[in-house]
């Protein structure tokens, strides 16, 4: 289950118990091919396409579908990356994201730092996403993140008992 905080109207604070060592859950949510598998913020959203350039500087872009076929495109740079304990990155949101490559941004960047806390052979995950423009989307990114994170944790216990 999800801790889900909000100490101010720009802060979102998401921590879960992950039932999975460290370096899966960090390669779930770092890999191309595993983002494509579980990244679901709301039921039926697809991801098209993922691409991440996974160094200091580089960029991510990961460009998500629902099912009215309407698309919804992050992207950012990673600020810091120390595998696979923690990233720090940009987020951001392309205003027109049905192309495959990066497009135009709509340009109010968020921040996200993402722990991953080894607790023997699960993770602990910490997600601090600050510097919201508004309450309204924080708690829109809450209600996603936290499907998402949700997503996330049935993926990683599934594929911790495949390669266990």
């Amino acid at each position: 289950m999800n801790e889900v905080t909000k100490p101010d109207q720009a802060t979102l604070i998401i921590r879960r118990r992950l039932k999975a060592p460290q370096a899966l859950a960090f390669a779930a949510w770092t890999t191309p091919e595993h983002i494509a598998r579980w990244m679901e913020p709301e039921p039926g959203m697809t991801v098209p396409s993922a691409f991440v350039d996974l160094r200091v500087g580089g960029r991510f872009r990961i460009q998500m579908q629902n099912p009215e076929g309407e698309y919804f495109t992050a992207v950012g740079t990673y600020e810091e990356v120390n595998s696979p304990q923690r990233i720090v990155y940009t987020w951001d949101w392309e205003v027109d994201g049905s192309g495959l490559e990066f497009g135009e941004v709509e340009g109010n960047p968020s921040l996200i730092t993402i722990e991953f806390l080894e607790r023997g052979d699960e993770t602990e995950f910490v997600m601090t996403h600050t510097r919201f423009a508004t309450e309204e989307s924080r708690d829109n990114h809450a209600r996603g993140w936290g499907r998402a994170v949700d997503t996330l944790a049935i993926y990683l216990e599934k594929e911790a008992l495949a390669t266990a």
